[in-house]
């Protein structure tokens, strides 16, 4: 199946949720430990549990999956419970609940807080930085995968490839510098125990079809909504071949923290939305000047370690335009990416 080919939600969980080949052969080599996914109800999580089932079906293995997070909404809980998953509700910020989960030799953090950061600092530096450190502290004798973000990098030319991990970070306002406290959080506790690896996976923007940049910009052009080109430029991935890296990624996992980014190939953002625009039947409504500059991230370092994604980019395009033309179900949780911001 191909992206364009998926008219229902059931399909897209399909689609979202088969490994490739090297997946199922990079899974193996993890035997058939236990697995406990922090924050796993999210936007990704779910998919990246179902990943990891399939794989393990493939390979003949039977691992444990366990999944705690507050569950904020029950079908959720419900959905991860049927599928098998052992699910702890609570709140991970909460040190007793942290500290009665169980031990996994293979742990993946995928909690944050990002939205309205920049109005609740207090917050923001306790999620992204303090308990990152108590969960380091908790397993310290596991392989951790942290989901982290390209946001702290530097802005590069709109025409490159990008920052690479070998880049210093830049970041700006409350939420890149708690991505970098996130970071050092976990190196930190990396050195202290010595049983423990890491890798900082460092994602940018994942390509789905019930949320992402892709489906937010077709939304825009279809409510008339102008776009803005202050970010001129962004790179475009899906959300199964950013799951695939990150799970790749365990193997990867060492003292230092392996530094991967997840990104995929750079697009302008003109050039996206005449597409969706094409695709959609309908004229685009742009507004602001473009920069020299944009923030995207080289993955050439991903893509050398575990070759070339399966989904590529037109195809994301087009078939972002075809689920919102059909009326295809929305999440409702907006990237805000191409959203006009006025100063007054």
């Amino acid at each position: 199946m191909k992206f364009t080919d998926i008219t229902n939600a059931n399909e897209l969980w399909q689609f979202m949720t088969t490994p490739s080949d090297g997946l199922v052969a990079s899974m193996k080599v993890l035997d058939s430990d236990d697995m406990m996914i922090l924050g796993g109800s999210g936007k990704m999580g779910k998919e990246l549990v179902g990943l990891v089932q399939q794989a393990d079906r493939l390979n003949g293995v039977q691992r444990k999956i366990m999944v705690a997070s507050t569950f904020s909404k029950q079908e959720d809980l419900n959905q991860l419970m049927e599928m098998g998953v052992v699910c702890f509700q609570g709140d991970l910020a909460e040190e007793p609940f942290l500290d009665s989960l169980p031990d996994a030799p293979y742990v993946v953090y995928m909690m944050g807080f990002k939205f309205g950061s920049s109005d609740n600092w207090t917050r923001a530096f306790h999620m992204n930085a303090i308990v990152p450190y108590l969960v380091g502290r908790k397993y310290p004798n596991s392989s951790i995968l942290v989901f982290s973000s390209g946001n702290p990098y530097p802005h590069t030319d709109r025409y490159g490839p990008g920052a690479s991990e070998k880049d210093a970070l830049q970041p700006m306002g409350i939420y890149g510098w708690t991505i970098v406290a996130r970071e050092s959080s976990f190196r930190t506790t990396a050195m202290q125990h010595a049983g423990q690896q890491i890798t900082i996976y460092r994602l940018m923007y994942a390509q789905h079809l019930q949320y992402g940049v892709l489906v937010d910009l077709a939304r825009m052009i279809v409510n008339r909504e102008p776009i803005s080109l202050a970010m001129p430029a962004v790179n475009l991935i899906s959300q199964r071949d950013a799951n695939e890296v990150a799970l790749k990624s365990f193997n990867q996992c060492n003292k230092e923290g392996w530094l991967v980014n997840a990104a995929g190939p750079v697009w302008q953002v003109r050039d996206i939305v005449t597409a969706l625009a094409e695709h959609l039947g309908q004229e685009a409504i742009f507004e602001g000047s473009e920069s020299d500059q944009a923030l995207l991230a080289d993955d050439s370092k991903a893509r050398q370690a575990f070759g070339e994604y399966r989904d590529s980019c037109p195809q994301m395009i087009q078939a972002a335009a075809q689920w919102v033309g059909s009326g295809g179900y929305y999440w409702n949780k907006p990237t805000l990416f191409g959203r006009v911001r006025h100063n007054y």
